[in-house]
């Protein structure tokens, strides 16, 4: 129960990550995508601008629904692969456990990725309605298979690898790191606003050290006329220098503030309203179990005599009162994982926020 619980607000978070840093994404794909050393859009604010006067806010949304869907389950691979990692290491706390539990889950994810992300930017490059080619990504994937064959679905997927196993490393690690030394590492003392902070400056690390590869990942998988990774980095290094492979970065970076909050703020509404519904009670008792052995929170001590229902009030009214603290992903892995936090975010590389306040 409270792994589904975990799962269904953890896919609320992000699927207001994705609502809210989706047209900042649309645009950074079509500033990576346009070729030529005339290029149609001059910078961020003139796409944005272009986009919505030409094709309104509804162009800002193309593509959607594919990260949408795939989302819940890049959550779990995500979410699994990186505690499972780091509870391998010989310190599973340390930020080099992090790094390289992150980067085991963004080998993961991609296999997810690769394909959902190839959809998503076919359908986000359809600038003209007279030469719309795809209605929409179940549309495009059939004419995809129906014309390159199954292959071609995961066409790019070298170049996902390569850019979200680093990335997701590095976000973990500049996370993990940040939210330490701005707590002098006592995590439970940090504000929302210190987590807000540290969630969206690590998104915007990962994009720094890693975003010529999605230049080249972007441009590889959206058009067919290269023959290989090579091909597209010597053709995009001929229009523009090395500077084409760094167009579009700093709407990447806006992105990364605007998707965090609204995964933050969703994931933790999301709780609050279970919990006022009563319904998070079934897990109340685990939870407070789970503070009083990272030695967080006294365990209320609970008569033998009471009924079932008593204990359980009495305990969801101690968790209400008492455990109103930050629950970080390092106090479940040290009582032996009892159930799931959600690794809510988008699907392309942004802040997967996993600290929050769990109450």
């Amino acid at each position: 129960m409270s792994a589904l619980i975990d799962l269904f607000a953890g896919s609320l978070g992000g699927a207001a990550g994705v609502l809210a840093g989706h047209p900042l994404d649309t645009v950074k794909v079509r500033l990576q995508t346009q070729h030529g050393p005339n290029p149609q859009y001059r910078g961020t604010f003139h796409c944005f601008k272009t986009i919505v006067q030409k094709e309104g806010f509804r162009g800002l949304y193309k593509g959607m629904s594919s990260p949408l869907l795939s989302l819940s389950a890049i959550n779990a691979i995500v979410f699994g692969v990186h505690g499972g990692t780091c509870r391998q290491m010989d310190e599973p706390d340390s930020i080099t456990s992090h790094f390289v539990g992150g980067a085991a889950a963004g080998m993961a994810q991609s296999v997810i990725a690769a394909p959902t992300e190839r959809v998503k930017l076919l359908l986000q490059i359809q600038d003209d309605k007279a030469l719309k080619k795809y209605k929409g990504p179940v549309d495009a994937t059939r004419q995809l298979i129906r014309t390159h064959g199954l292959k071609s679905m995961n066409r790019g997927f070298l170049a996902t690898v390569a850019r979200d196993a680093p990335a997701f490393g590095v976000y973990f690690a500049s996370y993990e790191w940040m939210t330490r030394a701005m707590c002098n590492g006592k995590t439970e003392n940090l504000t929302s606003a210190q987590l807000l902070l540290a969630g969206g400056s690590a998104g915007m690390f990962s994009w720094l050290f890693n975003y010529p590869t999605d230049i080249v990942k972007s441009r590889f998988q959206a058009d067919h006329s290269y023959r290989s990774y090579w091909h597209c980095i010597q053709s995009t290094y001929a229009e523009r220098g090395f500077r084409a492979f760094f167009v579009g970065l700093n709407s990447a970076l806006i992105r990364a503030f605007p998707s965090n909050a609204a995964t933050f703020f969703t994931v933790e509404w999301t709780y609050r309203l279970l919990l006022d519904f009563n319904l998070l009670s079934n897990v109340t008792k685990e939870a407070e179990k789970i503070c009083a052995e990272s030695q967080l929170l006294p365990l209320t001590p609970v008569s033998p005599s009471p009924s079932r229902k008593e204990t359980e009030k009495t305990l969801l009214v101690t968790s209400q009162e008492k455990c109103k603290r930050l629950l970080t992903q390092t106090d479940f892995w040290a009582t032996n994982n009892h159930f799931l936090l959600p690794e809510a975010g988008s699907t392309i590389v942004d802040p997967m926020l996993h600290g929050y306040r769990f109450f």
